[in-house]
């Protein structure tokens, strides 16, 4: 008991590194450059808009509330392994210096052990587990698989490989099918219906983002969040989701 209190104590610690290092890195304070100008410069057909990804300051505000409540009400972790999340913060924290120095294949893999140790947090969880923690990860995991998914079209960006803008544009609306295909099967399998909640986010991201110059990367974006949506609208009213 008295080693799961402390553990308690370190995911907040580890926490507060991880929002250090991500604050870091937004002031440019990392390789030179701010998330956004990287962003940009690796920009690609399936990155939604910049604003999209204010989703982070309600995943770390989620994390906050979680962790610290953690300390003050006495109830099982959220795992059977209670390192797991520190081992999230770890991963997370070396994912924002890799991409900052613009190790973009380093970052890829850093990103697929997130995504893992994500779906085994939210795996465990069970009936007993607090909703707040339920929603929580269940909005990180979400939003780390669209990240997964655009950690990999930036890798393909950075190798320069000379594809025309119509094949560009015929890949992404495949990878948005698949991408919600993805999502749809995560949830249903982890019994967790959060995780879709930042896909259909990303989606209106990329929707607003390309409704201009691509306005069918644009229709199949918006297409796949509401068919998303109102799938898991039905799926969470039958209560497939515990």
């Amino acid at each position: 008991m008295v080693r799961i209190f402390q553990v308690r104590y370190l995911n907040v610690l580890f926490l507060f590194l991880t929002l250090y290092i991500n604050y870091v890195s937004v002031t440019g304070g990392l390789g030179g450059k701010s998330i956004r100008e990287l962003s940009d410069k690796y920009d690609n057909l399936f990155t939604p808009a910049p604003q999209t990804f204010g989703i982070w300051s309600v995943i770390y505000s989620l994390l906050l509330v979680v962790t610290i409540r953690a300390i003050f009400i006495k109830q099982n972790s959220t795992t059977s392994s209670p390192y797991l999340f520190i081992l999230s913060c770890l991963l997370n924290g070396a994912w924002i210096v890799a991409w900052q120095l613009e190790f973009i294949p380093l970052s890829l893999a850093i990103m697929l052990g997130l995504l893992i140790v994500l779906a085994k947090i939210t795996l465990q969880q069970h009936t007993q587990t607090p909703l707040i923690e339920k929603i929580t990860f269940g909005i990180y995991l979400g939003w780390i698989c669209i990240a997964t998914i655009a950690n990999t079209t930036t890798q393909l960006v950075s190798i320069d490989i000379s594809i025309s803008a119509e094949v560009q544009r015929q890949i992404t609306q495949t990878i948005i099918i698949i991408g919600a295909g993805i999502a749809l099967w995560v949830s249903r399998s982890l019994k967790n219906w959060a995780v879709l909640l930042p896909v259909v986010w990303a989606f209106y991201g990329i929707y607003t983002k390309r409704s201009s110059d691509y306005p069918t990367i644009a229709l199949v974006a918006a297409g796949s969040a509401v068919f998303i949506l109102l799938l898991g609208v039905v799926l969470f009213l039958k209560k497939q989701f515990k």
